[in-house]
């Protein structure tokens, strides 16, 4: 699936992915944990989120089909670079919402 830009020059994707991107708390989990900026390997990933490996390359299978982060090495994952915060950043800007990454989840 391909992304197109906004007029801020940031990757926008389409209401239902962001939609789909955005149905599932794990999910959220896992991006919160890929803004952070590093590199993970899926088992890492797992552990911080609390789901098992299977679980997390499924979701992540999610993310790189909307192009959202790509896989290095093997099971290494990391937000693309057209998505990726500022260092330091709470926030990433999915171009139909801006989602706010220091909120709690439940």
């Amino acid at each position: 699936m391909s992304t197109t830009g906004t007029s801020l020059g940031q990757p926008a994707l389409s209401l239902a992915q962001v939609c789909k991107l955005l149905s599932d708390p794990t999910r959220w989990k896992l991006l919160r944990e890929l803004c952070k900026g590093e590199m993970l390997p899926s088992s890492d990933l797992a552990k911080r989120v609390g789901c098992s490996t299977d679980m997390v390359f499924s979701h992540m299978l999610v993310f790189r089909k909307l192009g959202l982060t790509v896989q290095r090495y093997r099971g290494f994952y990391e937000i693309a670079p057209a998505f990726r915060p500022a260092a330091g950043a709470t926030t990433i800007d999915l171009g139909h919402c801006v989602v706010k990454l220091d909120t709690p989840l439940e």
